[in-house]
């Protein structure tokens, strides 16, 4: 076989391995995001056009000549692209290296000037047979040195820059390219050679050869070193949402302020006590803390002074409690204080007063001193009951009763309520008259896209025109309702009424589409039926199944959770959309977030209540944010109350958002403007958020 039959053939097995090359990193570019990546491609994809287009003139001269106009367009082509092939390769390493994006300017007039510099290398004495040596050194010689050179300052970047990482490619890729670099500049110095010596050396003809296996060692490591990088991609990604949920789960077990035990955690703590206690026939009190002027101090201090001064309280409480005790933090300015194996009654009672005493001693803050009034009330297991959610309430209530009568410590006092089941009775009566009489009315709170800065939903809330007592929110009445066995036919109600809503929307024309979110409660949600319920009522009341999104908590999702999962994949194949409400306040872990497949996931308000505090908080509800994204799922924001929780949940990237800062639950009616200007909710947010910064100034 004749050289020049090798040479075209290594020149086109090297074209078309420099195509697939860029093809694979096209694809990786869009499957890992490296911006790095498209400049190695077109890279590789200049190199196949110059190799593809110098192996045509060579052939074509072999075989029957060529135009000169035609070889001379031809050429000037091949070494356009043959600098652009290294000037593309330079910068995709700089930006491996550097991390960041050559500006779009510099970047084009990069690439003008390199094809510039290819086409003027071939415009060198085109025609004259004299002139035929230079022509070789310049369009070959230099373009192989060139090549070389830049092959090597590559080598030497990315040698540098994965030398600490300690991966296997770390020494492969700068070796590969410095051995193309060494190859380059070896045919740069044997093309310099035998043109000037007018002599052709055999041992050239294989030279693509070993160019060939070369690029394909390039390639492979290139390909070793991405996946490499996504590897460790992914393993960061894992430790950083095992990470996320540890705090998670640490964030929702305890108050962020004080690093004490939640509500939450005081209830499992408490009930673990008093289970132990029930064993040993011994007793547990449990001392509600309250401190008084919390608000005026807190406006005096701040947020930050208060969260510092609520902290050295905590510990002296602490201090001052028995050694065994332990002390939680259950709301703003309410502390709870669980005493396990205190003996008897009035030994229980001198422990509290003592604690609260030494408590109520002056603070030195910033060496100024505060005063704080506590005020405490307690209660025992098992005399005064054994459950923890009722124990807490119970102490709570009597450290109100010590506010109202102005003592420092109320102790629970035990009753025999003879007129519960006669107040039960007409409360029973006065629900199903409700009912019976349309007295419960729905409320609508606007969830507010942040993307499409519009009210792209409302979530319903139940309110009761009480006859009597007013206004009446689902707190002083749903329990009740549950326990009275009138819940089903109050949903029932709630859906007709959600649905009328609903439908009145969907026929407006002059509005946009927006949806309902319904509350379910365990009750419903645990019914096999439901969503043939739901798709039936649909279809009365005319109402597209999609525009409906139902919300559930994370302890009705889990309490059967097999069950749980059929339900919601029959609720999504009607079309209706499944919001997991209050996450964070519940026990599920991300993997059961996972295969719950939901459709939104509402963080609680717990989440956004410290956002302006703690930076610790906003970067891991920002984690937690982007691991709910990565399932797919929408995030929902509930609670925003002020402009600066507004901007910062921008920042974690959450989609909707809804709160009072947006609108408080009213009728329908009043959103009705709202729907028509879509941003006006968005406008009077930051008005009210400046007034309200004004006032405070």
């Amino acid at each position: 076989m004749q050289a020049v039959e090798i040479i075209t053939a290594v020149q086109i097995a090297q074209a078309v391995f420099s195509l697939i090359l860029a093809a694979l990193l096209l694809s990786f570019l869009t499957a890992f995001k490296h911006r790095f990546l498209r400049h190695w491609a077109l890279s590789c994809l200049a190199m196949s056009l110059y190799l593809g287009s110098a192996a045509i003139i060579a052939s074509g001269l072999a075989i029957n000549g060529l135009d000169p106009n035609l070889r001379l367009a031809l050429s000037m082509f091949s070494l356009a692209m043959a600098y652009l092939h290294v000037l593309w390769l330079m910068m995709g390493a700089w930006e491996a290296v550097t991390e960041r994006q050559i500006p779009p300017v510099l970047n084009i007039v990069l690439v003008l000037m390199m094809a510039g510099i290819g086409i003027a290398s071939t415009l060198v004495l085109p025609f004259s047979a004299e002139a035929a040596a230079l022509r070789n050194l310049v369009r070959f010689s230099l373009l192989h040195a060139v090549t070389g050179i830049a092959f090597a300052v590559t080598a030497i970047m990315l040698w540098r820059s994965l030398r600490s990482t300690g991966m296997f490619s770390a020494g492969m890729v700068p070796l590969a390219f410095a051995a193309y670099a060494a190859y380059m500049l070896y045919v740069s110095g044997i093309s310099t050679w035998m043109t000037l010596h007018n002599e052709f050396l055999d041992h050239a003809r294989f030279l693509g050869l070993i160019g060939f296996v070369l690029q394909v060692l390039i390639g492979y490591s290139i390909v070793i070193w991405l996946l490499e990088i996504e590897r460790r991609r992914s393993a960061r990604a894992l430790n950083q949402a095992e990470s996320a949920q540890q705090r998670l789960v640490h964030f929702r077990m305890h108050d962020p302020a004080t690093g004490l035990p939640n509500r939450r955690q005081l209830q499992d703590q408490l009930a673990t006590e008093v289970s132990l206690a029930s064993a040993k026939h011994s007793r547990v009190a449990v001392l509600a803390i309250g401190v008084h002027r919390f608000k005026v101090i807190s406006q005096a201090l701040g947020w930050h002074e208060t969260d510092r001064m609520m902290r050295k309280l905590a510990e002296r409480l602490t201090q001052r409690l028995p050694v065994d005790a332990f002390l939680g933090r259950a709301g703003e300015r309410d502390f709870v204080a669980v005493l396990p194996n205190v003996g008897n009654r009035q030994r229980a009672i001198e422990k509290c007063r003592q604690a609260l005493s030494v408590a109520s001693e002056p603070l030195v803050h910033h060496g100024q001193e505060l005063f704080l009034a506590l005020s405490g009330g307690m209660c025992l297991a098992p005399d005064d009951q054994i459950d923890a959610v009722a124990l807490i309430d119970l102490a709570q209530h009597a450290q109100m009763q010590a506010v109202a009568s102005g003592q420092q410590l109320a102790i629970h006092q035990s009753r025999h309520l003879d007129s519960q089941p006669h107040n039960l009775i007409r409360l029973e009566q006065e629900l199903r008259t409700g009912v019976r009489e349309n007295q419960f009315q729905l409320y609508f709170q606007p969830l507010v896209s942040i993307r499409q800065r519009r009210v792209t939903g409302f979530e319903t809330l139940l309110r009761w025109n009480h006859p009597q007592r007013g206004l009446l929110t689902p707190g002083t009445f749903l329990q009740q309702a549950v326990r009275l066995g009138i819940l089903d036919e109050l949903e029932d109600q709630i859906l007709f009424q959600a649905m009328s809503q609903l439908h009145e929307w969907q026929n407006d024309l002059a509005v946009p589409r927006v949806t309902v979110s319904i509350n379910l409660s365990a009750q419903r949600f645990q019914q096999p039926d439901l969503a043939g319920k739901l798709a039936a009522m649909c279809e009365e009341m005319k109402v597209d199944p999609t525009d409906l999104h139902l919300e559930i908590t994370e302890s009705t999702a889990m309490q059967d959770f097999e069950a749980g999962l059929t339900t919601i994949s029959q609720l999504r194949d009607l079309g209706c959309k499944i919001c997991l409400d209050d996450f964070g306040t519940g026990y599920s872990s991300l993997s059961h977030l996972r295969r719950l497949q939901v459709d939104y996931v509402k963080l609680d308000r717990s989440f956004i209540v410290n956002l302006e505090r703690d930076h610790h908080e906003r970067a891991m509800t920002r984690a937690i944010v982007d691991l709910i994204h990565s399932l797919g799922m929408t995030v929902l924001a509930e609670g925003v109350e002020t402009r600066q929780q507004l901007g910062y949940l921008i920042q974690c990237r959450v989609d909707v958002i809804q709160g009072f800062l947006m609108g408080k639950p009213r009728p329908a009616q009043a959103y009705r403007r709202a729907l028509l200007e879509p941003d006006l909710l968005m406008r009077e947010a930051v008005s009210e958020s400046q007034r309200g910064s004004e006032q405070s100034a």
